[in-house]
């Protein structure tokens, strides 16, 4: 694979790396841990941009207001689904 930023080949996906997001609603920010990412030789660890819209979409699905400000990527997609609805 080759690297999205400078095209540098022999890039790896089995880095993890620690990112900061802001929660949807802008009221507070989250650290993710060990979100999958890629090491290039040349750019360093950096999380793709296809990753990087998992992250943003499963914080616009998944309720985690009830998590710390820090949590895992694994434990963000075990989080329960936000009822946007009060169905009688």
């Amino acid at each position: 694979m080759d690297c999205l930023w400078c095209n540098a080949p022999n890039v790896e996906e089995s880095e993890k790396k620690d990112c900061y997001w802001i929660m949807p609603d802008g009221k507070r920010s989250i650290k993710v841990l060990q979100v999958p990412a890629l090491n290039c030789p040349n750019c360093g660890i950096y999380v793709s941009d296809m990753m990087n819209q998992k992250v943003d979409e499963a914080l616009y699905i998944y309720d985690v207001s009830e998590y710390p400000d820090e949590f895992t990527y694994e434990q963000l997609l075990s989080a329960p689904v936000k009822k946007l609805f009060n169905w009688k």
